[in-house]
Parts: structure tokens; sequence; C-alpha cells
């Protein structure tokens, strides 16, 4: 019996971490490549919708991860941002930035052979030259037979730049808060089906707590021990946090009314 446990783990483990480190679109795992193992990942998200405009902006990263051994993984990213947003009755403007990205991420402990899979992740962004975020995850899961459960606690630093009178300055910045939720049934070793929860918390420097909004929606993953899809999508279900500057049911000027997104992943 205890031989048949033994293999189970290791064949479950093999299962999550061989082709990939992710199962979900947005909420992080535990699970960090081998050594020596890369993977190349597609990223495009959507998100539309603000109130009284016109709204859609497109997302895309091409991210590179690298196994360095002993628990620790590494990625790059190279990232593109556009929106498109009406500006009057009769049209819209279109505005484009890019990006680079580094992650690091180190696993303490693993969701199937321990109680909790544990583990800790930062990611240094550079946007359009003038923006500066840095990310930091604590990241648990658990592996229950089929079943897979993930929770993300998400602390981010954004500040923006502005060179005024030759000198290089930075009055405001944003602390958002995040925590992300998800669960998915794995099916078969092809196939899993579930859903991720988002509770994304503004808090600035100025202003202080300003919304705190939930988005929720489903979550469906292809895999093999080559490539994997991952699709999600999230609207937003409401503001739990009004505050005079954002008073409504939902935020609709700062975020958008949905999110979708696609993720393609290679083994190489």
């Amino acid at each position: 019996m205890k031989r048949i446990v033994i293999i189970t783990v290791a064949v479950f483990s093999f299962l999550l971490s061989h082709a990939q480190d992710r199962n979900f679109a947005r909420t992080y795992q535990t699970n960090v490549l081998s050594k020596g193992a890369i993977d190349l990942e597609f990223w495009h998200t959507s998100r539309f919708g603000h109130s009284g405009q016109y709204f859609h902006a497109q997302d895309q990263r091409i991210e590179v991860e690298f196994g360095l051994g002993k628990n620790w993984q590494t990625a790059f990213y190279f990232n593109r941002y556009q929106e498109r947003y009406s500006t009057s009755l009769n049209g819209t403007t279109t505005s484009n930035e890019i990006g680079f990205s580094n992650e690091w991420k180190v696993k303490l402990s693993d969701p199937v052979a321990n109680k909790l899979g544990v583990a800790l992740y930062s990611e240094w962004s550079i946007k359009g030259g003038d923006e500066l975020e840095l990310e930091t995850k604590l990241i648990l899961d658990k592996v229950i037979g089929k079943n897979l459960f993930a929770f993300n606690g998400v602390y981010e630093l954004e500040k923006e730049f502005e060179w005024v009178n030759g000198r290089l300055n930075s009055d405001g910045s944003e602390m958002p808060l995040e925590f992300d939720l998800a669960y998915m049934y794995n099916a078969n070793k092809k196939f899993g089906i579930g859903f991720e929860l988002r509770n994304h918390n503004k808090i600035g420097k100025v202003n202080g707590w300003e919304h705190s909004v939930l988005f929720g929606g489903p979550t469906i993953n292809f895999r093999s021990n080559r490539w994997f899809v991952i699709a999600n999508y999230l609207p937003q279900w409401g503001n739990v946090y009004k505050t005079d500057i954002a008073p409504g049911n939902k935020v609709l000027d700062e975020l958008e009314r949905a999110e979708a997104r696609i993720l393609v992943g290679i083994s190489l």
C-alpha cells in the first residue's frame, strides 16, 4: 500500500510539472520547471467595457521560462499593450506601449507530497519607459485526487516617472492588493475545467483605499506532455468596498466590465 501511494504521488507530480508550471490563466501554482527545462508561452488578454465609452485593450506577452534546479525558476517577458477608446461620439484613438518583465519563483513545499504547496514569487517590470512595477506573491496550492485548489496573495508597487525641469520626478504611486482563488477539476491528464476568482483592491498614496472589486469566471485547460492551452473569461461582479471615489456597484472607469485571456505554452 505504501508503495502504491509513493508511485501515485510521483505520477501526479510529473503530470503537473513536466510540461508546465500552471493550470490556470491567472492564479499561479507552486510548481516549477525541472533543471534545464525551458517553456515558451504566448499570452493574449482582451479587456473591454468602460462606462459611457468604447474601450478595448489588448495585452500580449511572450514568456520564456527556465528551470534552474533546487526548486528555483526564472522567466523573461516581452510585453505589448494596446488600448483603443472613444474620445467623442464619432471617433476613437489608439495608444501603444511595450515593456519588459523578469520573474523569480522558489518552491518551498509540494502540493501533492506535502500537506500544502507553498511558493514565493517576485516580478519586476518596466512599462513604456516611464513606469516601474514590482510585484510579489504568496502562492498556496493543494492537490486532492483530481481536484486542484490554489490561492495567491499579491502585493504590487506601481510608480510612474516624468522628466520635469531637467529632473526625474515621481510624486504618485499605487499599491494594488489582490487575492486570487482558483479551483480545477482535472477530468484526465489532458483536460481540466474550473473557475477563478479575483479580488482587486486599489490603494493609493494620496487617496488611500479606493475600491475592492470582485471578478470571477470559468477556466479550461487542454494539455499534453509538450504543450498546453488555457482559456479564461472573467467578468466583473461588483464593488464590495464603496468610497467617495468609487461609489458605484461596479468600477467601470479604471477597470473593465470583463476580461478574456488565452495562453498557449510549448515545452522546448
